[in-house]
């Protein structure tokens, strides 16, 4: 799924627009905590989309370390300025929508998109 179909499928803004447009976005995974992303995802060649609540930089942080080349943010939260400027350093594309993140997941597990591979833990 390319970015340009997330948001229309979601309707979500741009809040920053520089990085992979080109990315083939294959899975999603949505968390507030963005220990349980790091904790979960299993890496693998495709792109993942990080779908979130979460509005400050460690948001970023964590889409940088697993390689998510877009993050989408829920709930029309605002987002930090420092947020978005990390997000255009690090190259990673910063959407928004309304939706909440129930309704979001669904919109786009809909149109095709899978849950990330993960691994359990515990």
């Amino acid at each position: 799924m390319r970015v340009e179909e997330i948001i229309k499928i979601v309707d979500a803004e741009i809040l920053q627009s520089v990085g992979n447009w080109e990315a083939n976005i294959k899975y999603g995974f949505a968390a507030d905590l963005l220990s349980d992303t790091l904790f979960v995802i299993s890496r693998e060649e495709e792109a993942i989309l990080l779908i979130t609540g979460v509005t400050n930089p460690s948001v970023v942080k964590t889409a940088k370390i697993l390689d998510i080349p877009v993050v989408l943010i829920v709930r029309g939260k605002p987002v930090e300025q420092a947020t978005i400027d990390l997000a255009k350093k690090e190259q990673i594309i910063l959407l928004r929508t309304k939706n909440i993140m129930f309704v979001t997941c669904g919109l786009l597990y809909k149109e095709g998109l899978q849950g990330a591979p993960w691994k359990l833990q515990y």
